[in-house]
This record gives structure tokens, C-alpha cells and sequence, in this order.
């Protein structure tokens, strides 16, 4: 049986304890083959107190790598972008109180992105409850179960090692199944050693994770039809498509008839890249700060048959609800959360399904219904109509012009055409934007294609996510280079992370436009208050840091860039160097400050967002 200390804390079992009770092994062993067992090969997370047992047991087990992160919201992004990389089930561990509380940003980060994460934190003594222990996060106290519970899918504590295999399965189950996303499990230290199992089948059996139900084939037909005999048709794709489109061959199947039938493909931000932007037919991202053909497909005249697969539909995706979004004869809205369809838009079909089924469905449903090419077929006329609308849109990327490109400072256009050149080529990139300015610099102005992936934390939109994530995603995919794409405000919130990937090893690559201010804000606020800039001191700099030497500090390698010519032999050495040295590189683009940003269309939203009367 387990022992305490005359502080109550759990301490190692005795050697001499019962058969029958070492024949079952200790809670926290048990607890690290449940995430073996879910192919987890990498924990992050912060020690304390409440969670000493379990590092401990971590850090034994030659099976996973223990990467201590320098804060727990750090731990909990790099624990959300391994999920998103390997496309698998993430883990973070911290103690209790301030400890837990730290994770909770990021969290909501993985929740509401649906990626599949589970943080465990650790309690105070079960001796002590009610008593006002140390951190204590009970429900006598700062109650962090329940705290959690509103940011998560599920958040439950352990009282007792019996129910471990009941709820630490849950845990796994809710985070896993469609459509995904973040859980939370907390037990009391003293729990640590206890032999677990109450009758069922161990945690090592797996969490038994639900699936959706099959697509109804009469409403399939029905979407393929409403969509040949659309002139203005389109198919949008948002960040619930992401898990389906992994799969190339699916993938390959789906922009192979979009081509053949000029079917246009837009995607949310959070799904920038799903399907590749080099494509005639592709549009771009339709939501705020997203491509100029999207906007001018879906403004000039409003599409006649739109069908929607993986999106909430939310004010960003949709660019403040626009209206271009609502189709004029027939919208058809595919997802697995009943709660999110037709509450923005009239839905004329709606079909609960997973989007990997209904998009293979539906890839079946047009090759069987669509014209072939060279004949009179009824649809080949709207073929026609569809090709000649898409020949008349912009480019998806707007061409940078020289001026742009020989200016000093480094105009973001131009560091954008650098970053585009430098994407397109050498090793297959996993790329993590962070919330600013640069977003929408970057949606606007990188197209993205496959192999190369995009993750972009607008779920909650939370400025410093990215540049811990890229930590977890080269864990995840030490093959692949990773890549943060960041201002400096985002970079400031998570910099000491750098430290941590220089401690261990880890090359990933930050890229940051530094303008010394949080620009996006300060535009924002001058949009909406002219006279902000002359209110007060605060003009939302930041101070003047040196990047560069504060990154070198930390352990990377770092290089400034204060011309748009540079940038190419820059990102190419970054790169080299991230691979061979096995250590942090840290690009600093010095960019005009001045430079108006990329979010008209965000700023006239947040001022009629002030307005008593909705609009």
C-alpha cells in the first residue's frame, strides 16, 4: 500500500507489500502506458510537487522523451503542436494551482482547434483536502476540475486508483473522438503508487474512441447535383476537413474533379492549405484578412450553391457573417456539432457526418453525375460559365512590386514574396502562424500547398501560441523543417522558449517581423480612435528590445535581415544550420512600422461591433 511522509506526501511503495497488490502495477505506470499505448513518444510539461511521482516515472522510461518546458503554457502548445503534426494524441503535465491555472490559454488553444490534447496536473494529498494545502486546486479551493471543464471536453480527478481505468479512459475517449479536442485529468499525489484496477479492462486496452455515422447517399446526390447546375458554385473547406484531407489520395481524388468540373475551393484560415492554392480553382481563404479572389468571388455576386465541410462558421471565418457566404438558391452544411449549423446562415441541407466520408461520397457522387469532357452533356455548359468566372478573378497572391522590394525597412510584402519563394522550395514544411498583423500578411501573400502543412491557432486566436508549438512539431517530425512565422508582440509572449528547444536539441526555426510595436492593435485603435495616438505615453511599442541578442542569449543561432534581398540566403542558412547544428535559428526581419496593415476588413468589423444595433 502506498506511504506518506509525515508531510503527507506519497512516497514509494514498500517492498515487502502484498502479491496481490504488486501484481498490479502503481497508478503513474499505468497512466504512461496509456499514452504509449495511443503511440505518444514525447511528453512536455513542467515538475512540481503534485506531479513529482509521475516525472519521475517519465523521465525513467527510455520510451519517452521528457522535454521540460520554461512555462506551462509553452508545454501545453508544444504538446498541442506534436498533436497537429502527428496527428495523434498530445500530452502535458504540470503541478496544481498556478501551475494548472498557467496551462488554461492553451488549452482553449487545442480545444477549440480540435486537436487532441491531454493535460494531466497533479493535486495536494488526499490527507489534506479541505484544509488549505499548498496550491491546493480542490473543490475547497481554487477547484480546478471545474475550472477546466469550460475549456475542455472533459475535466474529472481521480479520487480513488479503482475508477483509474474508467476515467483515464474517457479522458483518452473524448479527446480522440470526432471531433477531437482537449481533456483534462487531475490526481491527488498520493495517489502515484496505488495498485489501480476495479474489473475492467486495463488502460492499455485503449480508450475506444467514437466515429460518426454514415452519410446518407440520397443527400450526397443531392449536393452533387445542386452543384453541377451552379454557375457561381462553391465548395468551402474548413479546419474539420483537416484529418480527411491527410489522406493524399483522397486529396488527389477531390481537386482531379474540381478541376475537370471548375468547381472553386475556398477554405477558412484555419484551413489555409488543405487544398493547394496553386490550382486554378482554388480561391484562397474567404475569412477576414484572406485572399482578394475569395472576397471578390464571393462579393461581386453571391455564389448560387454553396456547401460547407468542417466550419463553425464563426464571425472570422466568415468574415463578420458576410453575406456572400449565404447562397442565393441552396446551402448544404456538413460537420459533426449540430450546435454550429444554421445558427449563422440558412441551411437548405444538413448532413452529420465526418468530412473524410461525406467528401469521398461526394467525390463518387460528381464522377458519376459530372459531364465528360468534350460532349454535349447538360452540364458542360455551366463548366463553361464556371471557367470563365474563375479566368476573371485576381491572382490568389498579390504580385509585390519593385518598389516594395528595394524598400528599407523591409516592406512585409516583400518579406512575404521572400517566405513564398523560400516555401516552395527544399524540404517539405511544417509552418505555425501566429495571431497579428503578420497573419493576415501571410494568408494574403504565402500560398500553401501540400506536402507542406499550415497551423494557425484562430480557435481563440491566442497571440504566442505558435512559437512554443513549433517546438512539438519538430518532436513530432524531426524530419520535417518547422517554422514559426511571428511579430515580435506574439514572440515576446513565448521567447523563453527558445531555451528550451537550445537545451534539447531541438532546431526549429522562428521567424519574426519585428516593427518594435503591437501593431495590429495600434492600427486597430487608430482606426477606431483617431485620436489614440496623441491620448497619452502609450503608443504600444514595445521598448526597443534587441531580438536578436535576446534570441542569442537564449541559446539560437540569429540572424537580422534589414533588406528583402538578404532574406533568401538568410532562410536558406536558417534552414541548413536548424538541421546540422541541431539548435534554435532565430530570424529577425526588420519591417516598416508604418506600413498600413492587412485588416481593413477586421477593423470596420470591431467598429461596428461598437454599435448598440446589430449589423
Amino acid at each position: 500500500m502506498t506511504t506518506f511522509s509525515e508531510s503527507g506526501e506519497a512516497t514509494a511503495p514498500d517492498p515487502a507489500e502484498s502479491t496481490s497488490a504488486a501484481a498490479s502495477p502503481p497508478f503513474v505506470e499505468r497512466l504512461v502506458e496509456a499514452f504509449k499505448n495511443e503511440g505518444v513518444d514525447a511528453v512536455f510539461g513542467l515538475p512540481g510537487g503534485a506531479v513529482g511521482p509521475l516525472f519521475h516515472h517519465l523521465m525513467l522510461d527510455s520510451d519517452i522523451d521528457m522535454i521540460v518546458a520554461r512555462h506551462e503554457a509553452g508545454a501545453v502548445a508544444m504538446a498541442d503542436g506534436y498533436a497537429r503534426v502527428r496527428r495523434t494524441l498530445g500530452v502535458a503535465v504540470t503541478t496544481s494551482g498556478p501551475g494548472a491555472l498557467n496551462a488554461l490559454p492553451h488549452l482553449a488553444v487545442a480545444h477549440t482547434d480540435n486537436s487532441p490534447v491531454l493535460l494531466v496536473t497533479g493535486q495536494p494529498s488526499r490527507v489534506h483536502n479541505g484544509r488549505g494545502s499548498f496550491q491546493e486546486g480542490t473543490e475547497d479551493h481554487l477547484n480546478i476540475t471545474e475550472t477546466f471543464r469550460h475549456c475542455t471536453g472533459y475535466s474529472r480527478e481521480l479520487s480513488h486508483s479503482g475508477a483509474a481505468d474508467t476515467i483515464v479512459r474517457g479522458a483518452l475517449r473524448s479527446a480522440l473522438s470526432a471531433p477531437r479536442g482537449a481533456a483534462h485529468l487531475a490526481f491527488p499525489v498520493d495517489m502515484s503508487f496505488e495498485p489501480g484496477g476495479c474489473g475492467v479492462p486495463d488502460l492499455t486496452g485503449g480508450p475506444g474512441r467514437v466515429t460518426s455515422a454514415s452519410v446518407p447517399w440520397e443527400a450526397v446526390q443531392r449536393v452533387a447535383s445542386e452543384l453541377l447546375r451552379a454557375e457561381r458554385p462553391l465548395i468551402l473547406l474548413g479546419n474539420g476537413a483537416r484529418e480527411a484531407l491527410a489522406d493524399s489520395a483522397l486529396l488527389t481524388r477531390l481537386t482531379e474533379i474540381c478541376a475537370l468540373l471548375a468547381l472553386p475551393v475556398a477554405t477558412t484560415g484555419k484551413a489555409k492549405g488543405l487544398y493547394p492554392e496553386s490550382a486554378n480553382e482554388a480561391l484562397g481563404v474567404v475569412s477576414t484578412g484572406g485572399s482578394a479572389r475569395a472576397h471578390a468571388y464571393t462579393q461581386a455576386d453571391r455564389p448560387d450553391a454553396v456547401v460547407v465541410v468542417g466550419s463553425s462558421l464563426g464571425e472570422w471565418s466568415t468574415r463578420r457573417w458576410t453575406a456572400g457566404l449565404a447562397a442565393r438558391r441552396y446551402l448544404c452544411h456538413v460537420g459533426l456539432q449540430p450546435q454550429d449549423i444554421g445558427r449563422s446562415y440558412l441551411t437548405h441541407d444538413t448532413i452529420l457526418a465526418d468530412a473524410g466520408a461525406f467528401l469521398n461520397a461526394l467525390v463518387e457522387a460528381l464522377q458519376a453525375s459530372g459531364p465528360v469532357e468534350g460532349s454535349d452533356d447538360e452540364h458542360a455548359a455551366f463548366v463553361a460559365k464556371r471557367r470563365s468566372v474563375l479566368a476573371g478573378l485576381p491572382a490568389l497572391a498579390p504580385v509585390v512590386s519593385e518598389a516594395e522590394m528595394h524598400a528599407v525597412p523591409v516592406k512585409p510584402q516583400a518579406a512575404m514574396a521572400g517566405l513564398r519563394d523560400w516555401i516552395t522550395q527544399g524540404s517539405r514544411k511544417n509552418l505555425f502562424l501566429d495571431i497579428g498583423n503578420t497573419t493576415g500578411w501571410f494568408t494574403q501573400y504565402v500560398p500553401i500547398c501540400p506536402p507542406n502543412r499550415l497551423f494557425v491557432p484562430l480557435g481563440t486566436a491566442s497571440m504566442g501560441w505558435a512559437n512554443a508549438a513549433v517546438i512539438g512539431a519538430k518532436v513530432a517530425d524531426p524530419e520535417a523543417t518547422c517554422a514559426v512565422v511571428s511579430g515580435d508582440g506574439g514572440f515576446l509572449m513565448n521567447a523563453v522558449e527558445l531555451a528550451t528547444a537550445a537545451h534539447r536539441g531541438i532546431g526549429a526555426v522562428w521567424i519574426v517581423l519585428n516593427d518594435n510595436a503591437l501593431n495590429m492593435v495600434r492600427q486597430g485603435m487608430h482606426a477606431a480612435f483617431p485620436d489614440s495616438d496623441t491620448a497619452g505615453v502609450e503608443d504600444f511599442s514595445l521598448g526597443s528590445p534587441d531580438l536578436v541578442l535576446l534570441a542569442q542569449s537564449l541559446g539560437a543561432e540569429a540572424f537580422r535581415v534589414s533588406k528583402a534581398d538578404e532574406l533568401p540566403t538568410v532562410l536558406d542558412l536558417a534552414e541548413t544550420n536548424a538541421r546540422r547544428h541541431r539548435r534554435p535559428q532565430f530570424v529577425c526581419i526588420d519591417i516598416d512600422p508604418a506600413e498600413p496593415g492587412p485588416f481593413d476588413d477586421r477593423n470596420e468589423a470591431v467598429n461596428r461591433s461598437f454599435a448598440a444595433e446589430p449589423s
